[in-house]
């Protein structure tokens, strides 16, 4: 890769000091997957996909049986879509048809341990195939431990999918009861990235004309997402009911609320001082998106 970091990226480092040793860097971002985390890759049950569909970013789940993510070389993915439980109707198969970049998240919730990929996607019938421009491994901090267990029931999911422009009060109280969301942005050049957030519940804040309020904790000051937001402020974020398999994916613009310096502010974002603002303009609601059993562990033992 001739560059690293974008345009967006690096103004947020610079801003924050946030130095990073060039041979670091290249020992963890890669144009391939590292050879030794392909069985983890290939273990995987979940992961997350953003897509871009003309104007709006979109976060999705895919959760499939073990052995449904296989790593064809350091620089190809496929998914078997035949091993898919969890809905085929998701909005990001349709945008991929006509956006072919995504950002891929591997996450393993039980181990508090994850992967992102960057790159093109192919789709066919059955197969989703990744082209890799780009593979890194995300620190643990703020997962929640859960264990997964995919229902044997190979029936019919019995899919409602209902969508939207304005939250509903049912979708407030989902987010304020919320201690994870997945989220997908992208860079002015259309990269896309796929990542996670995740606080004790209640770590999202409603504010009175429905705006989200997420507070950016401390992290690895890469600034891969705010860097897009700086770019290109829009998201798509996923939130997952783990009781009843439901889904509720949000898409809409974003800004960013830096240097907030009250005692408040700076516990809440754990000392940064940094909060994101989103602002819904469509959601989709889909009833009986996965069967499968989520056990809760506890929570991250980074979580403010």
């Amino acid at each position: 890769m001739s560059t690293y970091f974008h345009k967006g990226e690096l103004e947020l480092q610079k801003k924050y000091d946030a130095w990073h040793d060039p041979k670091l860097v290249e020992r963890l971002l890669k144009d391939s997957i590292v050879s030794t985390l392909i069985p983890f890759i290939e273990h995987q049950t979940t992961l997350i996909l953003s897509t871009y569909d003309d104007d709006n970013i979109w976060a999705s789940m895919l959760i499939g049986d073990t052995g449904f993510v296989k790593v064809k070389t350091s620089k190809l993915v496929h998914i078997d879509l035949s091993k898919v439980k969890s809905t085929k109707t998701d909005i990001g198969f349709k945008n991929i048809k006509k956006h072919s970049k995504v950002g891929l998240l591997f996450i393993d919730t039980s181990t508090r341990t994850r992967y992102r990929l960057n790159g093109f996607a192919h789709l066919s019938k059955e197969l989703l195939s990744i082209e890799v421009l780009e593979a890194y491994p995300n620190c643990p901090k703020y997962i929640q431990q859960r264990v997964i267990t995919l229902s044997e029931n190979t029936s019919g999911l019995g899919i409602e999918v209902v969508k939207g422009m304005t939250l509903l009060d049912h979708h407030k109280e989902w987010i304020k009861e919320a201690d994870t969301f997945f989220l997908g942005s992208m860079n002015t050049d259309g990269d896309m990235d796929a990542s996670h957030r995740g606080g004790h519940s209640g770590f999202v804040d409603i504010l009175k004309n429905g705006t989200l309020k997420i507070p950016d904790y401390t992290g690895n000051n890469l600034f891969n997402t705010l860097g897009n937001f700086l770019e290109y402020p829009k998201a798509g974020l996923l939130f997952i009911d783990y009781e009843k398999g439901h889904s509720l994916q949000l898409s809409g613009n974003v800004e960013l609320l830096l240097d907030q310096e009250t005692s408040s502010d700076i516990e809440k974002t754990t000392g940064t001082g940094r909060y994101w603002l989103f602002k819904t303009k469509h959601w989709i609601q889909t009833q009986n998106h996965n069967k499968v059993d989520w056990k809760f562990i506890n929570f991250s033992p980074f979580n403010p």
